[in-house]
């Protein structure tokens, strides 16, 4: 493993709650891509036994955030640039353009004032250069996007490959040191949504969409 180590957890039976704080540290960047997750070594840490420790690494495996073989370490998971362009792009493309032109007849007020507010926390996070702040309000703004539409499936396939995205986001993200053009992308998108033209909007979201999974 990489010298991040574990807080001990005061507890047993924390399954979700070793969950939660092992998907935190790949999240905010303490395991890194390729790292290796060992049991005994984790359990040693958390002062737990290996049992939720198991089962914490199957959950975030099937999530998609780690990847192991049979009688190998389990290892934090990498993104290929393929998987990106061929898998998620088109993926979130047809989720979002769906889930707009759904909404747009009911985008009221209400909607308008909450996708503003999500991109000023976006600013704030820019502004800050905090990373991991940016990524959860870049993914709550396209997944609010997605909610609008209030169609659950959608939301089902969403969830399926929100932390490949997320997990891509933050890895690219750590090359950028001005978090300004994911800023002015959605503000853009933002603006070309509110005036509500569906044509503009979908050329505006896939091009959104491309440079955000290009770039981060």
């Amino acid at each position: 493993m990489s010298d991040f180590r574990f807080e001990e957890q005061k507890t047993t039976s924390l399954r979700h709650k070793i969950t939660d704080e092992i998907r935190k540290a790949i999240f905010q960047g303490k395991l890194k891509p390729g790292d290796r997750l060992r049991e005994a070594e984790m359990a040693k840490q958390m002062g737990v036994s290996r049992g939720p420790i198991r089962e914490a690494l199957r959950m975030l495996e099937q999530e998609g955030v780690l990847y192991s073989q049979p009688y190998k370490d389990t290892m934090v998971a990498e993104i290929s640039r393929e998987e990106v362009t061929e898998v998620l792009l088109p993926m979130r493309l047809t989720l979002e353009t769906f889930a707009i032109r759904k909404a747009l007849p009911a985008l009221d007020e209400h909607h308008k004032a909450n996708l503003v507010q999500l991109v000023d926390d976006m600013r704030k996070a820019a502004a800050d250069n905090d990373l991991y702040r940016l990524a959860d309000s870049d993914l709550a703004f396209h997944e609010y996007l997605l909610t609008m539409s209030e169609t659950p499936n959608i939301l089902g396939i969403w969830s399926s490959i929100y932390n490949r995205i997320r997990l891509h986001f933050i890895v690219e993200g750590q090359t950028y040191d001005d978090f300004t053009p994911v800023l002015q992308g959605h503000e853009l998108l933002l603006n070309t949504i509110l005036d509500g033209n569906m044509d503009k909007i979908k050329k505006q979201l896939e091009q959104h969409i491309l440079v955000e999974t290009t770039v981060g």
